[in-house]
């Protein structure tokens, strides 16, 4: 007899008798969902590599313990309905930001996605926090004629650059894996910081890498415009206003900003805060777009937060601000400062213009609730963290935050 239609429905009252039943089923049908799973990642690996990406890619079955575990969690969370989406887990990992955007574009072109979630996102140890992206493809294929109880035929796939896959693969370790609750603020405070740095470090990579690119694009130009100059081609009035530039001049600067942004990049990666003041100092001496000034003041500024020179991160947080007044993570940065020196109606503020600006961020209205709560207007707050579940449903702080003020309010 077919165990797989015979299983029953997990429940609270299963013992050791059950959970084999189950494993001889799991046993019998791994061979075939590994086989399945394989082919399917052979199928996205040519399709990303004619579209010319080359990501990392890694897969799995879910083992045993994990996939009884979490059915019998979703059992008694969500009854008899409830069904497993990631037996079969794919992880593509990507150099940069951008890389994440340009897959998941691909994937839903070429795939019937049933679901993407931004999870993981944020958690009580983070400020600068990022998401990893995943989308539920369901998997068509001949082989897949059973499968396990409990389970879809779907695939989930992760998508994530390098550095938040190492921060993941660590938290997990740390946090949800350990049977050990964190025992101090100074560790949170550790992991948070460690958290921001390897966010940065992602902003930084994907602003060398626009930057690197804008800079090839206009050495195109400039050779276009050169060669146009030499056949006569371009307007009169162009003509006059063009001047080729010193070509070593203009490399050397080049290359010389460039130096400085990763050797800055570097620094703040590895913790080293003053290092990285002093490499973004050096680089806001040299000429700069206000754009691109804004942004290395704003870097600065949490570098200075760091090392805990909150003023200075406030200075700097400002003057990102006055070369940039519609970037709102300058806002939500210095608000977060002035949060942390229990200047509130200033935290207050900046958070109202960064909402004014963008108001669908959940950092704008996550960070206001917090100083709101600190401020005890709970309505306010109470508002901010529905508005911010209603951008993102599984951002948990805010869940949590809107608990304690029903506690207090009703």
């Amino acid at each position: 007899m077919d165990m797989t239609l015979t299983a029953a429905r997990p429940g609270p009252s299963w013992g050791i008798a059950e959970r084999n039943e189950y494993k001889a089923i799991y046993e019998r049908l791994r061979p075939m969902h590994q086989a399945v799973l394989q082919d399917l990642v052979r199928k996205i690996r040519l399709l990303l590599e004619e579209s010319g990406q080359s990501p990392a890619i890694k897969s799995r079955v879910k083992r045993f313990d994990g996939y009884f575990e979490k059915l019998l969690k979703l059992f008694r969370k969500e009854g008899e309905q409830a069904m497993l989406t990631d037996l079969l887990g794919i992880r593509i990992v990507c150099p940069f930001l951008e890389d994440v955007e340009t897959i998941e574009a691909i994937l839903a072109e070429h795939f019937p996605v049933v679901e993407i979630e931004h999870k993981g996102a944020r958690n009580s140890f983070r400020e600068f926090g990022y998401v990893s992206l995943h989308l539920l493809i369901p998997v068509a294929s001949e082989d897949f004629v059973e499968v396990l109880p409990g389970c879809e035929k779907i695939c989930e796939i992760q998508l994530r650059t390098i550095l938040q896959d190492a921060w993941a693969e660590v938290e997990h370790e740390l946090i949800y894996k350990s049977d050990i609750t964190l025992p101090n603020e100074l560790i949170k405070r550790k992991l948070a910081a460690l958290n921001a740095n390897l966010t940065l470090s992602d902003l930084i990579f994907q602003e060398i890498r626009d930057y690197q690119q804008e800079l090839r694009e206009q050495d195109r130009c400039r050779r276009e415009q050169l060669n146009a100059c030499a056949n006569g081609t371009l307007p009169p009035h162009f003509r006059q206003k063009f001047e080729p530039p010193t070509e070593l001049a203009s490399l050397t600067g080049q290359r010389r900003l460039d130096k400085l942004m990763l050797e800055a990049h570097n620094a703040h990666g590895q913790g080293d805060m003053e290092g990285a003041i002093t490499f973004y100092s050096r680089i806001l001496r040299l000429k700069l777009s206000e754009p691109v000034r804004s942004l290395i003041y704003n870097h600065r500024g949490m570098a200075y937060f760091g090392i805990a020179d909150y003023l200075q991160s406030i200075r700097d947080f400002s003057r990102a601000i006055f070369f940039d007044e519609s970037n709102v993570r300058c806002y939500n940065n210095r608000a977060l400062a002035f949060r942390v020196i229990h200047a509130l109606d200033k935290s207050l503020a900046d958070y109202d213009r960064s909402l004014a600006i963008n108001p669908n961020q959940v950092d704008g209205y996550w960070g206001r609730a917090q100083t709101c709560y600190a401020m005890h207007l709970y309505t306010q707050a109470h508002a901010d963290c529905e508005s911010a579940l209603n951008i993102d449903p599984e951002f948990q702080p805010a869940r949590s935050l809107l608990a304690r003020i029903n506690s207090q309010m009703f």
